[in-house]
């Protein structure tokens, strides 16, 4: 008898068989010892197009809002039905009397593999395989632990909710604005407040006036003090004389001795504005770093929100930093770190799913650049707890000149403690290091010669721009931007909007669409961005309906309340969202462009052909006018291409001229004619077609493809700016399109064509 596992990846499949010593390896599974390991390549199964339900929804129209489901269908993935085979085939067969989900241990990995569970029929028996760690040692005691998969129940209904209330969001308001517009706009759920929030940002940017204002720094013996703000130059310039060479009588002196402990572990959301702002990393390359990491056993699970450690691995400290000392980049920090120490981020009590993310242990090898670095990072995070606290001295000294009352503030260090290894500080901190001061001794009613005194100008800044980071951790903490009392508290205890392992995605979606781009380190809404928020009503744009949805999806986790419960607010809520703008059609439609040939209204359409193109049709489909795009308007309709004089090579035909962006070509676009059904583009030599060129064969490589498994093909070629590339291809072409540059003949993985 046999047990199916079935896991997330390839990877993460290879990593489980060799921990269980299965060696043997067929199409799409491991094999051996009673065991069938095999993976699912991210999500197999997933929600149907809106067409499914009905063919008149292959066209977006108002009159067809809201669309809601019911019940929903799931479709296999058209890229991937063939693994989704070969794991229905594993589960018909037999001698597989159980599986176990060794899916990522996360709310959506539960969703994959239920799923797919579903999809193929199977009624098998199946537990639950829950670790934070990739190496051998884990996955077995994982496998010696396995835990029944009823248990985990209600977090697969939390994820089914989220997964429709996605949907039912995304197709509805999406196709709403795209037609009332004319134009696509995705609305989501999480992804539309979190460009609200960045577009917010840059409005207060814009709309920022500096303000004057004017302070007084008196030198105190080697100390300093500040005034508040003043407005009045002439009331600076006044305090600024009263106070010049007269002494200051100290009226209190506080020195108190106080500890700083070790910054805590990192959870994704830290990790990910740190590596930004350290190394520029963007939220999806810290997480995509961070898994690779993971899946080569050298860190542990990366989708955490956790900073804490359960207490029974305290003792895993001493055997990690002895495994780890030799390592380029970890020798000082290893050196002194002292095992027997236990800081507070060894809390039991403070453990969700997962602990933090932490060394595991193994030597690194065969590490990327910049894996190496956020790994160094990582593990200094860890050897750092094993420091004592930063002993230091608070000061403060309060004083009066001239009836005016002044106070300066210090800081001594007396142990460094941990900061004598800190990780890099920003400009920040840096420049909060510089303003310490040690105060001068003195006592009560002493006098302190008031050294130097200057009445200051400066300005007032407008608020700085997100970063990655910095937006990526404002998501995990939203109720700072939020002034409601009551929706503060709401967004607080839920702990933001989007989760650990989404938040990088809905960057990219958002970055992918258009609505944002990257200026530097920093992150700017677009026209187009900033024209969505200005148009989306409160309702949808709003954090805290977002947050809302996730303490009711956290309910269901926690089995308080049902799948049918929440779907059936969902079904009677999403009217109401919709209400304010299905109500008012007319009033939201700014800017509409009437067609030149029937009146009717234009719709802004994104070419097949390039991606980066638009072009305008008639709403009216029977008018079949078709205009070019300049800048989101409409423009005069191009004139029609003649035909030239020279035939076409395969079929006879005539070739027609055009240009673009890469200068002239000739077209033949007579498919039926040609034996590929294809048509035909030559290159312009010298005012006539030319020869197209050969591409090189694609050879077989011993490389395999890391998505799907399959060997990866090999080509080269030259660019049209007359550089030589290499290409690497997987040879599943069209269920896996995984492609890579490459090097010397080798497949650089951290590189994919666009």
């Amino acid at each position: 008898m046999s047990k199916l596992v079935i896991c997330e990846k390839p990877s993460v499949a290879k990593s489980i068989a060799s921990a269980l010593g299965v060696t043997s390896r067929a199409d799409g599974y491991f094999e051996g010892g009673g065991w069938l390991i095999s993976w699912c390549i991210g999500h197999l199964v997933g929600l149907a197009d809106a067409a499914a339900y009905d063919d008149r929804y292959k066209k977006w129209r108002y009159e067809d809002l809201p669309i809601l489901p019911a019940p929903f269908h799931y479709v296999v993935s058209e890229e991937k039905a063939d693994q989704f085979h070969i794991l229905r085939s594993l589960m018909e067969r037999p001698d597989v009397t159980e599986l176990v989900n060794a899916c990522d241990a996360g709310r959506e990995g539960e969703l994959i593999f239920r799923l797919v569970y579903e999809a193929a029929g199977c009624s098998k028996p199946f537990s639950r395989l829950w670790i934070s760690s990739m190496e051998d040692a884990a996955i077995r005691e994982g496998f010696a632990d396995l835990h029944p998969g009823a248990d985990y129940d209600p977090l697969y209904q939390s994820a089914l909710c989220r997964q429709k209330a996605d949907w039912l969001i995304g197709i509805n308001a999406s196709r709403l604005f795209s037609v009332l517009y004319h134009r696509t706009l995705n609305i989501g759920r999480v992804q539309t407040p979190t460009l609200a929030m960045l577009a917010d940002r840059d409005s207060k940017i814009v709309l920022f006036r500096k303000e004057k204002y004017h302070y007084v720094r008196l030198a105190l013996e080697g100390a300093e003090a500040v005034s508040d703000r003043i407005v009045s130059p002439e009331d600076a310039q006044a305090i600024r004389d009263a106070c010049d060479g007269q002494r200051a009588v100290c009226v209190s002196l506080v020195r108190e001795k106080k500890t700083e402990n070790p910054p805590k572990l990192y959870d994704l959301t830290t990790l990910q504005r740190e590596a930004n702002r350290v190394f520029g990393y963007t939220a999806k390359q810290t997480l995509d770093y961070a898994q690779s990491l993971y899946e080569k056993k050298l860190t542990t699970y990366p989708r955490t929100d956790c900073r804490y450690l359960p207490e029974e691995q305290f003792d895993d400290a001493a055997r990690i930093i002895t495994a780890l000392s030799g390592v380029s980049g970890l020798e000082a920090v290893t050196a002194k770190a002292d095992s027997a120490l236990r800081g507070p981020v060894w809390d039991t009590k403070k453990i969700t799913a997962h602990h933090a993310i932490i060394p595991t242990g193994e030597e690194p090898r065969s590490l990327t650049a910049q894996e190496k670095e956020l790994y160094l990072m990582i593990a200094v995070q860890y050897f750092l707890q094993c420091y004592p606290p930063m002993l230091y001295e608070a000061q403060k000294i309060l004083a009066t000149i001239v009836e005016t009352a002044w106070e300066a503030r210090g800081r001594m260090i007396i142990e460094p403690g941990w900061t004598g290894f800190a990780a890099e500080e920003d400009d920040e901190d840096a420049k909060k290091k510089e303003a310490e001061q040690s105060l001068p001794s003195v006592g009560n009613n002493d006098a302190v010669l008031c050294a130097d005194v200057d009445a200051l100008k400066k300005k007032t800044t407008p608020p700085s721009r997100f970063s990655e980071g910095s937006l990526i951790e404002a998501m995990a903490s939203i109720h700072r931007f939020v002034s409601d009392a009551k929706a503060k508290a709401i967004l607080k205890e839920n702990e933001g909007i989007g989760t650990e392992a989404t938040r990088a995605s809905i960057l990219e979606t958002l970055k992918g669409r258009g609505f944002i781009t990257a200026s530097g380190k920093s992150l700017v809404s677009t026209p187009l961005g900033q024209s969505l928020i200005d148009m989306t009503p409160d309702t949808l744009r709003d954090p805290v309906t977002t947050a809302q949805w996730e303490q009711r999806l956290e309910a269901i986790t926690r089995g308080e309340t049902s799948l049918e419960d929440f779907m059936r607010e969902q079904y009677a809520a999403l009217p109401l969202l919709l209400a304010p703008v299905l109500s008012t059609p007319a009033a939201l439609q700014p800017g509409a462009f009437p067609c030149p040939k029937c009146g009717k209204a234009l719709r802004r359409q994104k070419s097949r052909q390039n991606a980066d193109e638009f072009f305008w049709s008639c709403s009216d489909a029977d008018c079949r006018t078709f205009l070019p795009d300049e800048d989101g308007k409409s423009e005069k309709p191009r004139e029609k291409a003649a035909p030239s004089e020279h035939p076409c090579p395969v079929c006879g035909r005539p070739l027609y001229s055009g240009k673009n962006d890469r200068g002239t070509y000739w077209a033949c676009y007579n498919k039926q004619g040609h034996p590929d059904g294809n048509n035909v583009f030559l290159p312009d030599d010298n005012g006539t077609p030319g020869q197209p060129k050969e591409k090189s064969p694609r050879v077989v490589t011993e490389f395999p493809c890391p998505d799907c498994g399959k060997a990866l093909l090999y080509r080269q070629g030259t660019s049209k700016a007359g550089k030589p590339y290499e290409v690497f291809s997987c040879s599943g072409y069209p269920n896996c399109k995984t492609s890579f540059w490459g090097k010397d003949g080798k497949p650089d993985f951290n590189r994919r064509p666009k």
